[in-house]
């Protein structure tokens, strides 16, 4: 089914983006269609999940297939990821470990938002312990001279080049076979695993770092720390639980106004015992809840880290 897909991709897209995007069954089958049937022939962990895009609203000029690890993301805006980027011409796709441009954009500005990730990708690079026996590309080329210049498109396109971490390039007149592409996807998880396990966590306050005391796994509080860091999942649980600490009540846009509004840190309720890479619990509704950035790092700082009713016991004993 990997092989077909890539195949329609390469050779009908670049007929089909011809026509009228709107209502084209394409797009549905892309959308829709391709994560399913994907997700039943490769019999990947559940901790995984494939989204494939043919643009919204109107035609990519680079469509994609995704596969995130739910640790990470779920999203191509966001973490990092693998990913089948399709060149603008369509000779040819990439299997690319790559990286979400979406709040660094926001942050940095496109220019300041590739510096980072040309840097990120060689940090990224240097963690990887695996042998790579099959050959890899640093550098990715989408072929954007097929794409209008000053087009978001083409921007979209130069934060994939950017974002790039390792790839391999399949051309289109002579892919290989089921088997081997099959093979490239389980052995580009084994790494996108590694660095899931090994990247160091960004963390804007050390004296977070010295929570690990608490973990006899790094790996488990690595993963833990994932969980909390999945920016759709955490926004998600958030919508769910409101804005106020359900531990002891704060509520950041009556103390700070506007600036306040709309915040506060996901927590993730289950037990780092339980958690696992390939099987982790990521309901925003039941797995979590929301608390003001004191109350979080308290919480972290108890060993184990107590449920939220006895959490509350304690604000109120003490």
């Amino acid at each position: 089914m990997l092989k077909q897909t890539i195949e329609k991709l390469l050779y009908e897209y670049p007929i089909v983006n011809q026509e009228k995007f709107k209502n084209h069954n394409f797009p549905r089958y892309l959308k829709n269609d391709v994560p399913k049937l994907l997700d039943n022939s490769l019999n990947l962990p559940e901790i995984y999940s494939i989204q494939a895009s043919a643009g919204n609203g109107s035609w990519a000029n680079i469509p994609w297939i995704a596969v995130f690890n739910k640790l990470v993301t779920e999203s191509v805006r966001f973490g990092f990821f693998l990913v089948y980027l399709f060149q603008a011409d369509c000779s040819g796709v990439y299997l690319s470990l790559n990286q979400g441009t979406a709040s660094l954009k926001k942050n940095y500005g496109l220019g300041g938002a590739k510096d980072i990730l040309r840097e990120r990708a060689k940090t990224f690079r240097k963690i990887i312990s695996t042998d790579i026996s099959i050959k890899y590309y640093e550098n990715i080329d989408l072929k954007l001279e097929a794409i209008p210049k000053e087009t978001t498109a083409r921007r979209l396109g130069q934060a994939y080049h950017a974002g790039n971490i390792l790839a391999i390039y399949y051309p289109k007149t002579s892919l290989p076979d089921l088997d081997k592409l099959v093979n490239d996807l389980l052995f580009f998880i084994k790494i996108y695993e590694e660095l899931i396990e090994q990247q160091p966590l960004d963390t804007q306050d050390n004296e977070l770092d010295s929570e690990e005391v608490w973990f006899e796994d790094l790996t488990k509080y690595k993963i833990h720390k994932r969980v909390e860091r999945n920016q759709a999942l955490c926004n998600k649980a958030k919508e769910i639980h409101g804005y106020i600490c359900k531990a002891c009540g704060f509520d950041f846009e009556m103390k700070y106004g506007n600036i306040g509004k709309n915040y506060i840190e996901a927590h993730h309720l289950v037990p780092i015992a339980t958690l696992e890479k390939t099987k982790v619990q990521l309901d925003p509704s039941t797995d979590f809840t929301v608390l003001c950035s004191n109350c979080h790092r308290i919480i972290h700082r108890i060993k184990p880290i107590p449920t939220l009713e006895e959490f509350k016991n304690i604000i109120t004993t003490d």
